[in-house]
């Protein structure tokens, strides 16, 4: 029965909580529902009191309103009337849907929004409303209309005062000014157009939620055609499984049929499932599923418990117990009382702090006020030193984008303080943006200066590139290398483009010197050979099934180091053996770092005696070095994009891990500069 499998119960109140809703339906078998009456009873319940979230919603600019009527009475005459009649509307509907997803009014975008308005003309305000009531849902502008309208009203009744006090100063009788602007009739038809189409979307919603109940009220009549049928348990198990699906699509009801209809159709669902009592098995299959995701439904309660901003916190415990009621069934026996108690005792948490909230609405606000101010504090210390070349600004930024996440967490504060301290806020944030765009720029500057810098080394270069005087002319070249390290920083775009260019211009003049050397000795060519050879009998070893042809693959890599040089305009063979060797290592059963080991000392072992070699070696493991460098530079100048809160983003992740891979890298690369040092040294 549902009073033995379930303790869903409808989504709570701020009033019912305790008293009602938090403890689990119970009843004995003789007072069991009668099926027809439990759904006759619904269309004769009494609507419940509205919910007081989109009074909430609305209030936030009643008195602001009220004084812009009284003073448009004076000005406009029934603009005003319009005004009032459009911002006091509030529809029964509009109350109902805000249970279940009010929009929050932000004091801050509020704000904004008046600030904006304040500094446009009449003609600009019209247009604005009339695009705003052409691209918006109707349902979701009140907050923007009401400023508007007040921001409207305000304005028009000053320029009637000072068109007026310029009537009177002409000479003119007072009695006879009137001043009647075509942009008040363009704004009154406006006002009604929103109020028509408001009524309008009102009106189809309540027709929707009322075939939503028709709908709902045909689904449970074809539940209860499913129990006790003469069919296979499997197919009756699927045909409930689709019936769930449809109740869960099936959409909103009138608030006033919500809580009988949901009862209505748990009590037949425990019957249902009374009835499949002979597999037990898909039974408690369902049983555990719904046990994890309302354990999870607590969790996320708890942690709403938890929250600063209660409003946020109410409207989201909303969501959760219609996700509970609507989308969730039954658990076992011995959890149900458990799991219900856990979500009631984190319900009743919001729902007394949001008491709390509102009978001490100004205590809540003043210490509101006292937190922003503190974070306002911050903020101000932070800012009273300069910014300069040895600022961290990633740093700085990171603490102050926590400071300003801070100071928007905190909720309002008193209505005449809140203008002043967004005044305050806004005048830090401007001077934070100066500075630290001022910042970039001086840091522009310095890379410009740079960037001329490489220039002119890249020029030297060009130069030098095709000297044939090779003795004086590679230590020119190679001082030009050493100075490049020592330039300060330039942009990732600069650093690639120009360091092209200069590795261009300096391999250029390497490589016409190797061109130079390239006359081979009859000792280098007879190496050549030797090294020919041991490169064949590695190759033909590879693919040797027979144990007996496989070869000392180590013992072949020490006999070609021990050969000596061969002609430099034949070097492509040390790539060609060093591939080959790896090959063989792998063929003989290494793992992929054993074989990366190997090859390197195999490779340190052929530099030995090639002074050149090592040189190059180590210019390219540098270069190496430095790009990694840059590219990790890069990726941190990223991660500055990000807020401290978004530490979860999958982006940041991997970002870090990116980062880490590079740091990895780098370190491998110098413990190889380190080792081939060390030989160079002897």
């Amino acid at each position: 029965m549902l009073e033995n499998t379930d303790n869903d119960l409808p989504k709570a109140s701020e009033d019912n909580v305790s008293e009602q809703t938090s403890k689990p339906t119970t009843k004995s078998n003789d007072d069991t529902v009668d099926d027809d009456q439990a759904v006759d009873s619904i269309a004769a319940n009494k609507k419940e009191d509205v919910n007081d979230t989109a009074s909430e919603v609305d209030n936030t600019k009643e008195d602001e309103i009220g004084e812009v009527v009284t003073e448009d009475n004076k000005a406009d005459g029934d603009l005003a009337t319009e005004i009032k009649e459009v911002t006091e509307e509030v529809p029964e509907e509009a109350v109902e849907g805000a249970v279940e997803g009010a929009v929050e009014v932000d004091s801050k975008i509020t704000t904004v929004e008046k600030e904006q308005f304040e500094n446009m003309e009449l003609k600009e305000l019209v247009a604005f409303f009339a695009t705003t009531i052409q691209n918006e849902s109707v349902q979701h502008i009140k907050p923007t209309v009401d400023m508007l309208a007040s921001v409207f009203g305000q304005k028009l009744a000053s320029l009637a005062k000072e068109k007026k006090e310029a009537f009177i100063a002409s000479g003119e009788n007072p009695d006879a000014f009137y001043f009647n602007p075509p942009e008040k009739k363009e704004f009154a038809s406006l006002l009604r157009r929103y109020k028509s189409d408001r009524g309008t979307y009102y009106k189809s919603l309540e027709e929707k939620q009322q075939k939503n109940l028709a709908y709902r009220l045909q689904l449970i009549e074809e539940l209860k055609g499913l129990i006790n049928v003469e069919q296979e348990i499997n197919i009756a198990y699927n045909q409930f499984k689709d019936l769930q699906n449809r109740w869960k699509e099936s959409g909103q009801v009138p608030r006033m049929e919500a809580n009988n209809i949901w009862k209505t159709y748990h009590h037949h669902v425990g019957h249902f499932y009374d009835f499949l009592h002979l597999n037990r098995e898909l039974r408690e299959l369902d049983f555990k599923f719904n046990l994890e995701q309302k354990l999870k439904i607590c969790e996320q309660a708890e942690e709403l418990a938890s929250m600063e901003d209660i409003s946020k916190a109410f409207r989201r415990l909303q969501t959760l117990h219609k996700k509970w009621k609507d989308e969730l069934g039954p658990v076992d026996k011995d959890h149900s009382e458990q799991v219900w108690e856990r979500f009631s005792e984190a319900t009743k948490i919001i729902h007394d702090k949001r008491r709390y909230f509102i009978k001490n609405q100004e205590e809540v606000f003043e210490a509101n006020l006292i937190k922003k101010q503190a974070i306002l504090t911050q903020i101000k210390d932070l800012l009273e030193d300069d910014f300069n070349d040895k600022t961290n600004i990633h740093n700085i930024s990171k603490t102050y984008d926590g400071l300003r996440e801070s100071f928007f967490a905190v909720g309002r504060v008193p209505a005449k303080k809140r203008d002043d301290l967004w005044i305050d806020f806004k005048q830090k944030a401007r001077l934070f943006s100066k500075k630290r765009n001022q910042f970039y720029k001086n840091l522009k500057k310095v890379y410009a200066g740079n960037v001329a810098k490489r220039k002119e080394l890249i020029e030297r270069a060009n130069v030098l590139k095709t000297e044939t005087n090779f003795r004086e002319t590679t230590p020119k070249i190679i001082e030009l290398q050493k100075e490049w390290k020592t330039l300060g920083p330039v942009s990732r775009k600069d650093h690639n483009q120009l360091w092209t260019r200069f590795r261009a211009s300096c391999n250029e003049y390497f490589e016409l010197m190797d061109a130079s050397r390239n006359k081979a000795s009859n000792e280098e060519e007879e190496n050549l050979i030797q090294k020919t050879a041991i490169l064949e009998n590695i190759k033909n070893s590879i693919g040797a099934k027979d144990s007996d042809d496989k070869l000392d693959i180590d013992a072949l890599v020490e006999k070609w180091n021990s050969i000596g040089r061969i002609p430099k305009n034949r070097l492509s063979i040390v790539q060609e053996f060093s591939r080959a060797v790896e090959q063989a290592y792998k063929a003989s059963g290494l793992s992929k770092n054993e074989i990366t080991q190997k090859s390197y000392k195999n490779k340190l072992n052929s530099m030995r005696d090639d002074d050149d070699t090592m040189r190059r070696e180590i210019q390219s493991l540098n270069r190496r070095v430095d790009e990694i460098k840059q590219e990790v530079i890069q990726l941190e100048t990223n991660l500055q994009f990000f807020g401290k809160n978004q530490e979860s983003n999958p982006i940041v992740i991997k970002v870090r891990k990116d980062i880490a891979q590079h740091q990895e890298r780098i370190d491998q690369l110098l413990e190889k500069k380190r080792l081939v040092k060390k030989l160079q040294k002897g």
